[in-house]
């Protein structure tokens, strides 16, 4: 239960303490300690209609009399727990990104579980690590409290209102012209504003003359594939933004640097230059591409659990940033990995997440290859009409486009599915179709194969 959990596992006090944090061993050996702990627990919950105390004095923020948990009160415990362990700014700043993150997610109209879930469990893992690495000891105590937590019933829908909703509640007629230049104080504004990332054609360039140079040099080895040669550039282009203190260029170099060692195929180096491009960018593009690059090697080393924490995170940062490619693009993958799970439910979730967001940019490709993807998930899960009926919509995103070459794959895997049916005159009027469009494209082997399946029919 939630409340057996937090705060009674663990006493948090200004300043981390082993014998605190190791209570819960010390309570299984003395049982006689653990009732009487118990006990002064249940006493300090009738206090304050039901809540409790941290020993530092904070109030905890739920109701343990209640039935159901709301998000904002597990926010405002997550901050206390953070305070209250004697975290420095550092993992203070770190935890407050996942958390501003579960906020935005919050307040939408039908919040995503799932994001939630992920970004909470990113931010208890970033306390366990400091918490470990000040005892020199492995722990797990936030981490397991807020998988105790996931078990309670919980309300994703914030009841705070949005910042603006915030700022504009006592006067709703305020003009362009008052807000222009001029700063809002308030004290429910506690993220800072972010940083303006200069880009060209939406890459990240650094600000200084020498460090751009240099950043756009070891970009063009590692584009003709001079790997070593790049990556002695971007090493050397890290020592001088290291230097000027240019935290934004590091963190893209370490992004690059990921990618580099991805394709050599050594993992571990790219995922450490993943992680450090995720937590040190202030970039919210390039800690969704982080995030979706680490998902994708957890997933094609079926680890499924990590995948999906990464997927997740890349979908929020992905909104944050407002590249609703991307964002669909991570929802596609969290589909497919459900679907080799073969769990119809999340992946059908998914798919249509998906296929939606694919809508909302406007771009006839990324749809169509959304659809088509989408299709062949459902053939894995035995769904032929849902199938088909996403073959069809991803063909006709492809035909707006003149897209021959997808599009005669599409009617080569809807025929497919159609000889699935036993309906052999559907299918090859469908490879027909694949035919007539596949002779506008270079695609001698498509061409071919089309051809040996006309024949067989």
């Amino acid at each position: 239960m939630y409340n057996s959990i937090y705060p009674g596992y663990v006493n948090f006090y200004q300043g981390v303490n082993k014998r605190q944090i190791t209570r819960k061993g010390e309570e299984e050996k003395n049982p006689q300690s653990s009732q009487s702990a118990e006990n002064t627990q249940q006493q300090e919950k009738k206090q304050a209609n039901g809540n409790a105390y941290f020993p530092n004095g904070e109030k905890v923020a739920i109701d343990y009399t209640k039935k159901q948990i709301g998000i904002d009160q597990v926010l405002a415990d997550f901050r206390n727990t953070t305070n209250a362990i004697g975290a420095p700014d550092d993992v203070k700043q770190e935890v407050a990104s996942y958390l501003s993150l579960i906020e935005n997610q919050s307040r939408k109209d039908n919040p995503n579980a799932q994001i939630i879930q992920s970004n909470l469990k990113n931010a208890s893992q970033i306390l366990d690590e400091y918490i470990t690495n000040t005892l020199k000891k492995p722990s797990k105590v936030v981490e397991n409290w807020v998988d105790a937590l996931f078990l309670q019933k919980i309300d994703y829908k914030s009841s705070i209102p949005s910042v603006e909703k915030t700022l504009f509640a006592e006067d709703t007629t305020v003009s362009p012209q008052q807000l222009e230049g001029t700063p809002v104080k308030t004290e429910n504004l506690i993220a800072e504003e972010k940083p303006q990332i200069e880009t060209q054609n939406g890459i990240y360039v650094p600000s200084d003359p020498q460090l751009r140079r240099m950043f756009i040099q070891a970009k063009k080895y590692a584009a003709i594939d001079s790997n070593e040669k790049a990556l002695y550039a971007f090493q050397t282009t890290m020592d001088y933004a290291q230097e000027i203190g240019d935290e934004q260029t590091a963190a893209m170099i370490h992004y690059e640097e990921g990618r580099l060692y991805d394709g050599f195929n050594q993992i571990e180096d790219a995922l450490y230059n993943y992680d450090r491009a995720a937590k040190q960018s202030e970039d919210t593009n390039i800690k969704a591409r982080a995030h979706l690059s680490m998902g994708k090697i957890y997933d094609d080393y079926v680890k499924f659990e990590p995948a999906v924490d990464h997927y997740c995170a890349a979908v929020s940062f992905a909104g944050e940033a407002d590249n609703i490619k991307l964002q669909t693009q991570a929802l596609t993958d969290l589909a497919q990995i459900h679907t080799s799970r073969y769990d119809k439910k999340n992946a059908f979730m998914f798919m249509d997440l998906a296929s939606v967001t694919a809508e909302e940019t406007g771009n006839e490709k990324v749809q169509g290859i959304t659809y088509s993807k989408s299709a062949k998930m459902c053939e894995k899960l035995g769904e032929r009409a849902k199938a088909l009926s996403f073959y069809g919509n991803s063909a006709e995103s492809f035909s707006r486009i003149d897209d021959n070459a997808n599009l005669a794959k599409n009617y080569r895997s809807a025929a497919a599915v159609m000889m699935q049916y036993g309906n052999s005159a559907k299918a090859k009027k469908l490879l027909s179709k694949a035919y007539i469009v596949a002779q506008n494209t270079d695609d001698n082997e498509l061409k071919k194969l089309i051809t040996q399946e006309l024949a067989a029919i």
